[in-house]
Parts: structure tokens; C-alpha cells; sequence
């Protein structure tokens, strides 16, 4: 080896390349199998935050190496392969892996792209793996199964709970892989098997008698929750009708208090502290409804889990808004009670500013209607391009804030001495809501409106204009404003725009992924245990809340260590033993799932590289026809060659175009031993070395069918294949293709006979040269002929017969 090889610093692989990290990054899965049974084991690095000795020592020698070796680590604990061979939960160390591999791409910015393809990949994975489930048995067992099972405490094993996680990691690819949407599409639909199937029509007034119904369903369920339609509301597809119904007549009764339809007296609006009115009487259970529907999804869930979803944080601004409303309407009732034209109130009374966040109420409750539009298909992916959109326009929004801030500042110090005194002056109107807009920029709060409604095109450009004669002032104002207006209007308007389109685009490309997994997060929320009853419902207490509350009063007030019954050791061992039985199933599971993988994975990479058993095949029964169509010739033209070695002249052979007759002489007989082995002693010896699997074929059969298969024979008796040996050739002289030619130097005539195997232009050669042009123009349409029945011979070691073999080396002996 040379010694420059040796030196670590021209290797091929850093020096933390280990053999399994090289498997693991080539997903050679006979490889990684050998090294894990060989007990090999994987590096694991650690968190990226981590502020261990050897993190940071290592960081602080070479920092680079650092990052790379954990990149190396991470691109091998990637790997299908890998995981699938050393992982006993393949799917709970991809979503752990994935969600790890995307929390360091936000890190570790040097490297984002790596991190997120491997994210990725591990994605893909459970993906993937999940696709060679093949009964819904299986399916349910992946998708409840829980990670954290306790084997002597009693778990609910239908709640989804493997599919849950999956939604917690955004595994995408996982929740929209079809296999699993039909599951959860079984469940939606519990209670109506054919929906799917049904029209339109008969799907619209369906939903439309169970929404009517829906008081009485939730009556029923709090009398009776076990009875037929206790139930029946329980189901997910009834409890969402039930919910959307109640969610409608909520936004009806906004409506109508929007309107004023009911009213109970006429001068309403000039009364300060106004009681409230029939309808904002029914509004309030609507109201409570929701805050406590929320109350108990924060409790159920937790804090962090309720924060992260964003319709959430907009039911929360909209409680808010409505108890602020109630809040304020109570100040205003208690305080003020007399009336008084509204004209004459001032600027913050609790009743105007109760009215405007009212009002600011029922714009966010009606734009939380669009959170059903992701049971839509048609509907869905427009409402998550809307929602990716916002994010656009709040990263536009900070840049934007930062130029307003600047040329606002500019602006108002240009002209802030040129405020005029039109406030002053009885009848006029002071700012740029007025007709003649004046006084735009005196103060910096009316700069930031003036520059933000110049977006709109509201502000004329005189607003520049000053009452003296400065005309320098004017003309530095006039290009201060100019130049806001370019930067805002042409540079960061079409920028959002631009933005909105990738974003839109980018759910489009994706948008069954996207819809899917959007439409299983709110299917979820349904299938979930509790938050049965739509409001005002849920604040009626049913006889099971007070059920739950004595019970609790009862532990609390007795301090029975003992009121409860302790569970037996039989009970237990039942408890243990079922969820033993439900992890060892699970196991059997994953173990089918990983073989079918690996096989498809062995599978798909021979496809992808052309080579298939069938390939195998078809070229082994290709290379048989060829064989005995070179034997049928060779048969044909045995008649031919004995006469012209018998005349001992030069003669016409027709051996493989009969129509184009080729010249053969054959030299004289010679008993030299010594001679250098021809050609035909080396296929001999091949022939005779080669395999007796391939099936014999008679040699007649040399006209195969056009796509290169041979047609069907009856089987031979026995005695055709003892005639067909012993017509084969005795003598190696027969064959016309190997003919012995001497040539004699003229210096010595004591040298060695050459035996040599000529093709078609060398034989053709010797004929004289008359039939030189001829030949010349037979060479160029023609195969070589010596060269064919060399490959012909020399490809069929590999697949010659017994009887062929035999036949070899008789003739061998009699040479």
C-alpha cells in the first residue's frame, strides 16, 4: 500500500466514520444487519443545548468537526435500515427523531437543508412503513398502542393514542397516509355506513334535521346518557353537527343584537347605563358556554397544548372581548343611570367603549366559522392558505412597522413647526379626516396615520405644502413622501404579494397532505372523551357531574384511607397479563411490518437497477436458443464440408446463408503433436466443464419466435435423442468452422502447422482475387461468423447439458 494511503489526512472518511455510520449512510441493509448481530453499536450524540465537559471541549477545539461529526451521527441514526433492524419501536424513534432533526435545522442554521431532508427521511419512514399493513386488525393495533403502558394500571386501548403522538410530532406523512384516513373515516362515520355514497341532497337535509334536533338530543343525554340518544350524541360525526348547530344559532342572536330588532324602549340610545335586552339576555349562556368549554380543554390537555393551536388563542381573544363587554355593560348599568344625548358623552364612557368591543367580538366570532371549512375538501386547503398566509403578512408587517417608524420620524421633525390653527377657528376640522386635509404631519401620531392610509391612495400630495414660502421645505417634503410611497407601495406590497404566492403555492403542491392532517387534528377533537354537550348545554349540570361531586366531597370530608377497595392480586394479574398479551401482539406486528419493508426495499432497489429474476431468465433462455441455433447450423452444413474435404479442392458451403455461398479449402491432415492448442480445443474444454441445468432443446429448433423465444416441442423418445448422438460428429474435421490450414515459410519448411479459426473475410480472403470485391461488399451486410460461434461456444459454458458435455469429450478422446 502506498505509504500517502496510510496518512489519515488523504482518506476517504473523517476519522469518525465508523463502519456502521458508513452502512447507515449508504442504508446497505446486509451490512447493517451483520454489523447489529455482530453487536455493533451506534454513537448517540447528545441534545445540542448540551453544556456537558466533552460537548463543549470538543466545540471549543474544533468547532466545525464538532458540528460535522454530529451531522455524520445524525445522517446514520437516520437510516430505514438502521432503524428497522435496531429499533424495538421503528415508528416512535422516527417521530422522535424527525421532531429532533427539525428542532436542530432551526438551531444549527449552518446546516438547515441536511436537518430537514433527514427530517425528512425519517418521515418518509414511518410512512412507508406504515404502508405494508394489509387488515385493519394490524392498523388498530399500530394506531393504539400506547408507548407509555403501564402493565398494572388499566389503559384505554381504542383512543387512537399512537395516532395522537403522530399529530403532536407533525408527522404529516404518517396521519395522510391512506391506510390510515380510511380508519378514521370508519370511526367519523359510525352511525351512517353509506354516507360517502350518498347524494348531496340527501347528505344536506340529514345534517340539517339532526342540527334542528340537537336541543333535544342534549336533553336526552343529560337525563338519561346511557339510553339510545344519550348515546347517540356521542357519536363524532352527531356531536359535530350538534356543535356546528349551536355555533349558527350563537351567530343568529348576534345578528339580531346587531340589529336592534328587539327593543323595548325609544330612547334606549341616549340612556347611559342601558339593561341589557332580550336578546343580549340569551347571548350571555352562549357566552358561558364557551368560556367553560374552554376552561376544560385546557384542563384536559394542558397549557402548552392548548396554546400551541391558534384557533384556540382565538376563541381565548374572543371570550375576552366578551367579558369585557359584559363587564363594562355592568359599570355602566351601576354608575350611570340617567340618560343624556350621546352626543354630549364623553370619549371613554363604558358604554361606547362596551359597544366597540362588541363590536370587535362579533368580527372574530364570525370569522371562527372557518374553522369548519376544514371538513371540506374543496373548502380546506383555501382555509390552511389563508391561515399560512397571515403568517406572511405579520413577517411583512415588521419591516413595514420599521419603515413607517423611520419616515414618520422624518416627516413630522420637517413639520412640526408648520402646524396650523385650524382647531382653533370655529367650524373647522383639524387633521386628514377632514375635506381639505391639513396639518398631516404635526404630530407623530398623525404622521403614522397620514403615511399608512397613503397606501390606500387617501392623501393628496398638497398636504406637503406649508403656508409660508419655503419652497426648499416643500420640495424635501414632497420627495420624503415620494420616496415612502415607492418603498411601501411598489418594493414591499409586491413583496407580500409575492410571498402570499409561494405560500399559497406551496399548500397547493401539497394540499391532500396538508387538508388531510388539518381534517384529522378536528376529527380528533371529536373522537375525544367529554365535551359531549355544544353550549349553553355543558353549564347544565347532569347527574353524573353530581355523582363526581359527591364522590369527591365524600374522600375529602371522611379521610377514608380505606374507602376504596384495594385491587386483588388476581384483578391485577388479569390487568398485567392483558397488557402483556396486547404488547407482545403489538411486537408480532412490527416484526411482519419490518419484513414486508425490507423485501420491498430489496425489491424496489432491484428495479431501480434493472435487474430482476425475470432479466435473469429471459437472457438464460436467450442465450439457450442461440446455442442450438449454432448447432442446427453446424448440422445443416456437415454434407457440404465432407464432400469438399473428400475433393480436396476448394468448394462452395451454403453452412449459414444458403444463398450467398463461402469458399473453404481444407488443408491436409497433420500428425504433429506439438502444434499450439486452436480454438476449438479451448470451447471443447469449456463445453466440457460447463452446467447440465439448462433444459436440452433438439437442434431443428434454431428458428425461434420474433421475440426471441423458442416455440413448445413434444418430448423426444428415447430413441430419437440415441439417433441424435449418434449423428453428432465424430470427427473434429466435420466441423467446417474449425478447418486445419498450414502455411509453409518459404524459409523454413520444417515449422509448426498453425491452427487458427478464420472468419468470414479472412477465409474469403484466400478464395483468389476474383472474389475479393465480392467479399468486400458481403462484409459489410455480414457477422463474422468465427467470432459468433466463438461467443456462441464460450457463453454456453454455463448452461450446456450432460448429453452435450458428453459428446465433448468423446470427441476430445478421438482427437
Amino acid at each position: 500500500v502506498p505509504p500517502i494511503l496510510l496518512d489519515k489526512q488523504f482518506s476517504d472518511f473523517t476519522p469518525d466514520i465508523t463502519p456502521i455510520i458508513l452502512a447507515a449512510h449508504t442504508n446497505n441493509y446486509e451490512i447493517i444487519k451483520l454489523l447489529v448481530q455482530k453487536g455493533v453499536s451506534m454513537p448517540q450524540p447528545h441534545e445540542v443545548r448540551c453544556n456537558c465537559v466533552e460537548c463543549v471541549s470538543s466545540s471549543d477545539v474544533d468547532s466545525l468537526r464538532h458540528s460535522r461529526s454530529r451531522l455524520n451521527i445524525y445522517r446514520a441514526l437516520s437510516s430505514p435500515s438502521l432503524i428497522a433492524l435496531s429499533s424495538e419501536d421503528p415508528f416512535l424513534t422516527a417521530f422522535r427523531l424527525s421532531w429532533e432533526l427539525q428542532e436542530l435545522s432551526k438551531v444549527e442554521n449552518e446546516f438547515k437543508s441536511e436537518y430537514e431532508e433527514l427530517s425528512q427521511q425519517c418521515k418518509q419512514f414511518a410512512k412507508d412503513l406504515l404502508d405494508q399493513t394489509r387488515s385493519s386488525r394490524e392498523l388498530e393495533m399500530i394506531l393504539n398502542y400506547r408507548d407509555d403502558m403501564n402493565l398494572l394500571e388499566e389503559e384505554n386501548n381504542n383512543d387512537l393514542a399512537r395516532l395522537k403522538l403522530a399529530i403532536k410530532y407533525y408527522q404529516k406523512e404518517f396521519v395522510a397516509q391512506p391506510n390510515c384516513q380510511q380508519l378514521l373515516a370508519s370511526r367519523w362515520y359510525d352511525e351512517f355506513p353509506g354516507w360517502r355514497r350518498r347524494q348531496w341532497a340527501g347528505k344536506f337535509f340529514t345534517c340539517v334535521f339532526i342540527g334542528l334536533l340537537y336541543p333535544g338530543f342534549a336533553l336526552c343525554y343529560l337525563i338519561a346518557p346511557k339510553s339510545r340518544y344519550g348515546l347517540f350524541i356521542r357519536k363524532p360525526f352527531i356531536k359535530f353537527i350538534c356543535h356546528t348547530a349551536s355555533y349558527l344559532t350563537f351567530l343568529f342572536l348576534l345578528l339580531l343584537a346587531s340589529q336592534h330588532i328587539v327593543t323595548t324602549e325609544q330612547d334606549r340610545q341616549d340612556r347611559q347605563g342601558p339593561a341589557p335586552t332580550t336578546v343580549e339576555w340569551m347571548i350571555l349562556p352562549w357566552v358561558l358556554g364557551f368560556i367553560w368549554a374552554e376552561i376544560k380543554q385546557m384542563w384536559d390537555g394542558g397549557f402548552q397544548d392548548y396554546v400551541h393551536d391558534w384557533w384556540n388563542l382565538m376563541d381565548f381573544v374572543m371570550n375576552s372581548l366578551y367579558l369585557a363587554t359584559i363587564s363594562l355593560k355592568i359599570v355602566a348599568y351601576t354608575k350611570y343611570s340617567g340618560s343624556k344625548p350621546r352626543n354630549q358623552w364623553e370619549m371613554w364612557h363604558p358604554t361606547l367603549v362596551a359597544e366597540a368591543v362588541f363590536a370587535i367580538a362579533n368580527i372574530f366570532s364570525s370569522l371562527r366559522l372557518i374553522s369548519l371549512f376544514t371538513a371540506n375538501s374543496h373548502l380546506g386547503p383555501l382555509q390552511i392558505s389563508l391561515g399560512r398566509m397571515l403568517l406572511d403578512i405579520l413577517k411583512f408587517l415588521f419591516i413595514y412597522c420599521l419603515v413607517l417608524l423611520a419616515f414618520a420620524n422624518g416627516l413630522n421633525q420637517l413639520y412640526f413647526y408648520y402646524e396650523t390653527k385650524a382647531s382653533d377657528e370655529k367650524g373647522k376640522c383639524k387633521g386628514i379626516r377632514c375635506v381639505e386635509q391639513n396639518n398631516a404631519f404635526s404630530t407623530l401620531f398623525e404622521t403614522l396615520q397620514s403615511l399608512f392610509w397613503s397606501i390606500f391612495g387617501l392623501i393628496s400630495l398638497y398636504v406637503t405644502n406649508v403656508d409660508a414660502d419655503h419652497q426648499f421645505t416643500e420640495f424635501v417634503g414632497a420627495t420624503m413622501f415620494g420616496t415612502y410611497n415607492i418603498i411601501s407601495l411598489v418594493v414591499l406590497l409586491n413583496m407580500l404579494i409575492a410571498m402570499m404566492n409561494n405560500s399559497y403555492q406551496h399548500i397547493a403542491d401539497h394540499a391532500d397532505i396538508e387538508w388531510k392532517f388539518a381534517r384529522t387534528k378536528l376529527w380528533m377533537s371529536y373522537f375525544e372523551e367529554g365535551a359531549t354537550l355544544p353550549a349553553p348545554f355543558n353549564i347544565i349540570p347532569s347527574p353524573k357531574s353530581f355523582l363526581y361531586l359527591m364522590c369527591w366531597i365524600k374522600r375529602q370530608v371522611c379521610k377514608r384511607t380505606n374507602s376504596m377497595r384495594p385491587d386483588t392480586f388476581g384483578s391485577l394479574g388479569r390487568r398485567a397479563a392483558e397488557n402483556m398479551r396486547i404488547n407482545h401482539q403489538y411486537q408480532e406486528v412490527l416484526r411482519n411490518l419490518v419484513k414486508r419493508y425490507v423485501a420491498a426495499m430489496i425489491r424496489d432497489a432491484k428495479t431501480e437497477e434493472g435487474l430482476t429474476e425475470e432479466n435473469f431468465k429471459e437472457l438464460k433462455q436467450d442465450i439457450s436458443s442461440f446455442r442450438y441455433e449454432v448447432m442446427g447450423m453446424m448440422k445443416t452444413g456437415k454434407p457440404a464440408l465432407q464432400g469438399a474435404k473428400a475433393s480436396g479442392s476448394s468448394v462452395e458451403s451454403s453452412l449459414a446463408y444458403p444463398n450467398s455461398s463461402l469458399k473453404v479449402s481444407p488443408g491436409p491432415q497433420s500428425g504433429q503433436a506439438k502444434g499450439k492448442s486452436n480454438r476449438f480445443k479451448i470451447t471443447a474444454s469449456i463445453l466440457k466443464m460447463g452446467s447440465s441445468t439448462a433444459s436440452p432443446r433438439p437442434p431443428e429448433a434454431f428458428n425461434g419466435l420474433p421475440n426471441g423465444l423458442l416455440p413448445l416441442e413434444p418430448d423426444e423418445s428415447p430413441g430419437d435423442k440415441s439417433g441424435q448422438r449418434r449423428n453428432f460428429p465424430k470427427d473434429i474435421t466435420d466441423f467446417g468452422l474449425f478447418q486445419k490450414r498450414h502455411r509453409k515459410e518459404a524459409a523454413s519448411g520444417e515449422e509448426e502447422i498453425s491452427r487458427k479459426m478464420y472468419s468470414l473475410s479472412e477465409e474469403a480472403g484466400d478464395s483468389g482475387a476474383s472474389d475479393a470485391e465480392e467479399q468486400d461488399k458481403e462484409e459489410e451486410t455480414k457477422f463474422s461468423w468465427g467470432e459468433m460461434v466463438e461467443e456462441a461456444a464460450v457463453t454456453a459454458a454455463d448452461i450446456e447439458d450432460a448429453e452435450v458435455s458428453k459428446s465433448g469429450s468423446e470427441l476430445d478422446k478421438e482427437k
